[in-house]
């Protein structure tokens, strides 16, 4: 039986909406997932990430957040009761053919493309970034502090703390009517202000898959399917889509932060708010 991931676009986006209201308030645990088409800026030194300090790989994180669109957000839920959902909200905002104005990583938009991405459809039927955002406070999910999950998660918590802030971020010039549809407030300078705003937001509770599976297994390493697969975390007689990048890559984080919470206990309270990519590498 395949896992559903429910692709929300704007013409079904009220009875999604109508659905997650039903379940966020019983959120136990939740899985994020945030596509963007790549990143443009590196460090001006040449150096790898890996070899950056946090707060330079954070710099270079602000700098690529700040200009690169968000495609889609994938949220997955397990409830009080154990069950699990799955959504991949489509976002309005970026146009494949606007080479001059958004801005994009060739190789991440080839690979987006044919991991299921449909660029032809988000201008036209993507959902504005702000009623993502409005839904997913008045909903409850933020307000029933559950466990957070995420897979290398610093580029998925940059982008989710910068659509989810409470006032529009201003660039120079008016505010344009795209840009409307999914800004929210700028990163801040510090990486200490950008983790405080991360615990504001979504409470201290927040897990990095990719750590936990590395203390838990030195073996378990890779990409979150390898990592998914080397967990068995998938249970016996399901699948999951691999046809819905956010959504499938929320489900897998949740699935395999389930099983991790299982095996680590309370050996993995002293990773909260440790984001691959970022602190770790």
């Amino acid at each position: 039986m395949e896992v559903t991931v429910r692709s929300v676009w704007a013409q079904n986006f009220k009875a999604e909406s109508q659905l997650l209201h039903q379940i966020a308030p019983r959120a136990k645990h939740v899985a994020l997932n945030v596509q963007y088409p790549g990143c443009v800026f590196g460090h001006g030194n040449g150096r790898s990430h890996r070899d950056l300090t946090a707060e330079e790989r954070y710099e270079v994180i602000r700098a690529n957040v700040a200009l690169l669109r968000p495609l889609q957000v994938g949220i997955a839920v397990c409830t009080n009761d154990g069950r699990r959902f799955a959504w991949e909200f489509n976002l309005r905002g970026f146009d494949v053919a606007s080479h001059k104005h958004d801005a994009r990583d060739p190789n991440s938009i080839a690979y987006l493309a044919g991991r299921g991405v449909d660029f032809s459809r988000l201008p036209r039927h993507g959902i504005d970034g702000f009623r993502l955002r409005w839904l997913l406070r008045d909903s409850g999910l933020i307000r029933a502090r559950p466990s957070w999950a995420t897979f290398t998660g610093a580029y998925h918590v940059a982008y989710f703390v910068t659509m989810m802030g409470l006032g529009f971020e201003l660039r120079p010039g008016p505010l344009k009517t795209q840009d409307r549809a999914w800004y929210g407030v700028k990163l801040p300078h510090s990486l200490n202000a950008f983790m405080e705003m991360a615990r504001e937001l979504i409470g201290r509770q927040l897990y990095d898959v990719k750590q936990l599976a590395r203390e838990h297994d030195r073996s378990c390493v890779g990409a979150l399917s390898n990592v998914v697969g080397k967990l068995a975390a998938v249970p016996p007689g399901e699948r999951i889509s691999k046809s819905n990048p956010a959504g499938t890559g929320s489900m897998m984080a949740l699935l395999a932060f389930e099983t991790l919470e299982k095996k680590l206990g309370a050996d993995m309270e002293k990773y909260r708010h440790e984001l691959c990519g970022l602190q770790v590498v």
